[in-house]
């Protein structure tokens, strides 16, 4: 039998859905995660907004875990619950903190008087005028990855229907947000295929190339674009990697500033001269003795034979 139509309030809002129809409708906006513009944090303040709708309670609070497995809050519906929820993380104690740490529902009543389970959480929480918490934690069968946060601002515990509600509500946000996890990392595994796909079709064609240019199979020519493997640990560096970074020998030392000296004698002439090594004097003599042949008429004929 479908529900009586409500009627208009007084002030002309649009009238307030029965609450069976607006759970239907938190549900469905809460599995409705499978989008490319998924934002988790506008995510989970729709969850403590629908919280706020559904049960009888006076705020609501949303924690996630991090990677590390700490607790981070995420989401709250007022200022005062946000720092009742950040003074609960940094005390590291609290039903929230007990809820998630324990993967189990947890009913706490405040009291004028400090809880000795957790004196300065319940001194916080009624200083901020909270009768009673209820915690529930955010899982998907042993994996838990957060806590919904329900305060009251009246005395009692939450009702058992609102219970099963905060229940269904936090596993339907598990459940979302895992899902949307998953998605993600098909996307990038999806993303990575695409891109080697991309590469082994521009390898393809280069082998094409160099097999129709250089006349070779598609064997050797696919091994002509590999590059040369790297040296294992400890296996000593070839001799021709070698001389790139050894000194030169005494002898080779001595041609180079043999033959800079004579080029740069027989460009220049003595102003132009680049600097030897002072020690070397067997270069600086051969280039005097071939400035000399050069006043004579011999370097211009020697440089030419050169």
């Amino acid at each position: 039998m479908p529900p009586p139509p409500s009627h208009p309030s007084a002030d002309g809002r649009p009238p307030r859905l029965p609450r069976e129809s607006r759970i239907t409708d938190a549900l469905i906006d809460l599995a409705d995660t499978l989008v490319d513009d998924f934002d988790p944090a506008e995510f989970l303040y729709r969850v403590a907004e629908h919280c706020m709708d559904l049960l009888d309670i006076g705020d609501a609070g949303v924690m996630l875990t991090t990677p590390e497995g700490s607790l981070r809050l995420v989401a709250a519906s007022s200022e005062r619950v946000r720092l009742i929820e950040l003074f609960e993380l940094d005390a590291s104690e609290g039903p929230c903190y007990t809820a998630f740490h324990q993967s189990e529902p947890v009913d706490h009543t405040i009291k004028a008087a400090p809880s000795p389970r957790w004196p300065r959480f319940t001194t916080r929480a009624a200083a901020s005028g909270y009768m009673s918490v209820h915690a529930t934690p955010i899982r998907l069968r042993a994996d838990t990855i957060g806590a919904l946060n329900l305060f009251r601002l009246t005395p009692g515990p939450l009702l058992e229907a609102d219970r099963r509600l905060a229940r269904a509500l936090a596993d339907a946000t598990a459940i979302s947000l895992l899902q949307q996890t998953t998605l993600d990392q098909h996307r990038t595994v999806r993303a990575q295929l695409e891109q080697a796909l991309n590469t082994r079709t521009i390898i393809e064609q280069a082998k094409g190339f160099l097999t129709a240019r250089h006349e070779t199979d598609p064997d050797t020519a696919f091994h002509r674009l590999r590059p040369p493997p790297p040296p294992a640990p400890g296996r000593p560096v070839p001799r021709r990697r070698q001389r790139r970074h050894r000194p030169a020998p005494a002898h080779r030392r001595h041609r180079q500033d043999l033959r800079r000296a004579v080029i740069s004698r027989c460009r220049h002439g003595p102003g132009g001269a680049r600097p030897m090594r002072p020690q070397n004097r067997a270069a600086a003599l051969t280039a005097e003795r071939i400035q000399s042949f050069r006043h004579k008429g011999v370097g211009r004929a020697w440089k030419g034979e050169r």
